[in-house]
């Protein structure tokens, strides 16, 4: 089946050494050797014959999975259309020798054969490592109106993962070049591939692919020409559940990496660089790992179609080649922050993929790699802004496009320190304004454009030089025209900014710049500009106690939006600072030390509960409120010695007249019982008389 690409997802990054390359120096070679002889009778002088003869061809490639091979046939049938032709007394024919046939240098097993006997084959190199020329001799020479059909067979075996020699045959993947030698219309390419294996070519020319009943092959059709000399693609097939596999812990995620079964150093390389190079990358684009990602996988489908990794938003995976190229891994990486997901343009999520990839690998240690040069006038150069999304291969405007970015990106953002870079990245991926403050949702974006880009640039990163910048590389005439309405406006809302103190402008103002609304924006500024000392007054005035001017205060001149909002704020301005000084007053009043009496009066008059309802007050917004609230405490701090005495007065009078009362109560007590015991007293010799008189009464009855 074809790997289908979603390109609205696509992140890739353009080969450094396209596939597409290889192998034409060598079919033009072939081209040329491959030509008629001329001979004449009577030793006449020699013709020669640009063309002359018709080639129909028939290529097919099996790939057999099971022995990790690729078996190749090329049927071909030559026939010399040159006929001879009578010059004066000569007779001048044209013959062909031999056939000069493009093949894989590892070709093993190399034979040809025609009419059932083989034929001579030689092989010599090409400046491609990978393919060499095949001259098959006839037995003897081919004649006007003969033919003779070939059968060329060979066996690819395929060479280790980085070898120069770019033919690979392994467990579960394979990639190699195929050819047909055959004219337009009579040229047929056949790649026959186990149906568990994905597909990729160079060219678009192959058909969907085919299967027969009972089989488990699919078969990929080619029949139009890809240059003059027949047809030449490489492919590439991947069976994606025959693989050796690592996860690697991103942030709270698992990514699974992929690597061919039999490259071990792949696996480890790729895996180690990915723990290693995240927090990099973390610090230098100033934002945590997003996430998402799940898969990692060495394909060299990437490759064949003109790039050296690509990374998929659509099922958010990342392919990349067999390479061990950290700053490739990284660019890739990369694009889980800076994708056609959070930018407009192509040209700058594409660019800071490789300007932090390269820093990336900087900071560790390494030296990134050069890209080529290019300016404004080299082959293919475009305004950046007009540099089309990516597709399903490589265009040739990518040969521009990928160093112009990072040139561009380079531009813009080496002169920044560190911490203001970082915050830069970050906010444009988060498609935060310029001219916002940290976490207001209104003028955020879901995707950062070229505009707000620049802002970010020259506003947050202070880069004056970005407008010109991005003139040069990015812009078209008619986006230049905005740029000077652009510099009018950013001076004077600079000028309004320097002068409303540590805040920001009201909303309406900084909406308008962030829309690039700029008449909208000029007019606000406008009714804006002298409101500055006003806004400096409340800062002062909190400075002066030091305090920090409530967000609910603050938001009444930031969060501004309007005619009617500015004109309120010659108002309500004066009142923020009258409303602050009066908290802060307050609350110094409360907080301020005192004697034991001037503390019980604050005490009774409740004056921390007064300060803190100012305190509430002006948190709230509600200026009025705690102007008051903080003058009734204020005048309460004032008496709070007076009221403190007062009550201590009170309280030493209470005490007195409390001791003078219970010694009185315990006077009466005393007096109580001491008549008690008088009127005990008293009452005693009554009971001692009548005892004596009931005695002697006793003793005289005894008498008698």
């Amino acid at each position: 089946m074809r790997v289908s690409r979603s390109e609205a997802a696509a992140c890739p990054r353009q080969s450094s050494s396209t596939y597409a390359v290889r192998g034409r120096r060598a079919i033009a070679v072939a081209a040329a050797i491959t030509a008629l002889a001329a001979t004449a009778v009577l030793a006449a002088p020699a013709a020669h014959a640009e063309d002359g003869f018709d080639i129909d061809s028939t290529s097919r490639y099996v790939l057999d999975a099971k022995d990790e091979v690729v078996r190749a046939t090329m049927t071909v049938t030559v026939t010399n259309e040159k006929p001879s032709y009578r010059t004066g007394n000569y007779i001048q024919y044209f013959y062909l020798p031999s056939l000069t046939i493009p093949v894989p240098v590892d070709a093993a097993q190399l034979t040809a054969v025609s009419n059932g006997a083989p034929l001579s084959v030689t092989r010599e190199p090409t400046k491609d490592p990978s393919t060499s020329l095949a001259t098959i001799d006839f037995p003897s020479n081919l004649l006007y109106g003969q033919s003779r059909t070939i059968t060329l067979s060979f066996v690819l075996e395929g060479e280790e993962p980085r070898s120069k020699n770019q033919t690979r045959v392994g467990p579960g993947y394979a990639t190699f070049a195929v050819y047909g030698r055959g004219d337009p219309g009579q040229n047929t390419v056949q790649v026959v591939l186990p149906e568990s294996m994905t597909f990729d070519a160079t060219t678009n020319a192959f058909d969907g692919g085919e299967g027969s009943e009972g089989s488990k092959t699919l078969t990929y059709t080619a029949t139009a020409d890809t240059g003059d000399f027949g047809f030449w693609a490489v492919v590439s097939a991947r069976d994606l559940e025959i693989a050796r596999t690592r996860t690697v812990q991103l942030g709270d995620q698992d990514v699974e990496v992929l690597a061919f079964s039999d490259d071990k150093q792949w696996l480890r390389f790729v895996s180690s660089r990915m723990t290693s190079g995240v927090p990099v990358l973390e610090e230098l684009v100033g934002t945590p790992w997003p996430g998402g990602l799940t898969t990692v996988r060495e394909d060299l489908s990437v490759n064949v179609r003109g790039y050296d990794g690509w990374f998929d938003g659509s099922d958010n995976s990342i392919t990349i080649g067999e390479g061990l190229d950290q700053e490739l891994l990284y660019h890739e990486l990369l694009h889980a922050w800076a994708s056609s997901n959070a930018f407009e343009e192509r040209w700058i999520y594409e660019g800071i993929a490789q300007y932090v990839a390269a820093q990336a690998v900087a900071t560790q240690g390494d030296k990134p790699a050069r890209l080529r040069p290019v300016s404004t006038t080299s082959k293919h150069a475009v305004p950046l802004n007009t540099w089309d999304d990516a597709g399903e291969r490589v265009q040739p405007t990518d040969g521009y496009g990928y160093p112009a970015s990072y040139r561009t990106m380079t531009a813009l953002l080496d002169d920044m320190d560190d911490d203001t870079r970082s915050k830069v990245l970050a906010a444009a991926i988060a498609g935060e304004s310029a001219y916002g403050v940290p976490g207001e949702i209104r003028l955020m974006v879901s995707r950062t454009g070229w505009r707000r880009f620049l802002d970010l640039v020259q506003v947050l990163g202070r880069e004056d030089r970005a407008p010109r910048v991005f003139s040069e590389w990015a812009l078209t005439p008619s986006e230049r025209t905005l740029l000077q309405d652009r510099k009018r406006s950013l001076a004077d809302y600079e000028d309004v900014d320097a002068a409303d103190g540590r805040w920001v402008p009201p909303v309406g103002v900084r909406t308008a710049m962030t829309d690039w609304e700029f008449d909208d924006a000029q007019q606000a500024l406008t009714q804006v500009a002298d409101l500055g000392p006003a806004v400096v007054k409340v800062q002062e005035a909190a400075r002066r106690h030091d305090m920090k001017v409530p967000e609910q205060v603050v938001a009444l001149y930031q969060d501004a939006d309007g005619e009617a909002d500015y004109d309120e704020l010659s108002d309500t301005l004066p009142k923020a600072a009258t409303a602050v000084d009066a908290v802060g007053t307050a609350d110094a009043a409360a907080a301020e030390s005192r004697n034991p009496v001037a503390g019980l009066g604050a005490l009774g008059l409740g004056l921390d509960d007064k300060a803190a309802e100012a305190d509430d007050l002006l948190a709230e917004g509600d200026l009025d409120g705690a102007t008051s609230a903080a003058r009734e405490a204020s005048d309460a701090a004032e008496r709070t010695t007076l009221v403190g005495g007062g009550l201590l007065a009170g309280a030493l009078v209470l005490l007195v007249g409390s001791a003078l009362l219970v010694r009185a109560l315990l006077r009466l007590r005393a007096r109580r019982r001491a008549r008690r015991r008088q009127a005990r007293a008293d009452a005693a010799p009554a009971y001692a008389g009548q005892d004596e008189s009931s005695d002697a009464m006793n003793d005289g009855a005894h008498q008698r």
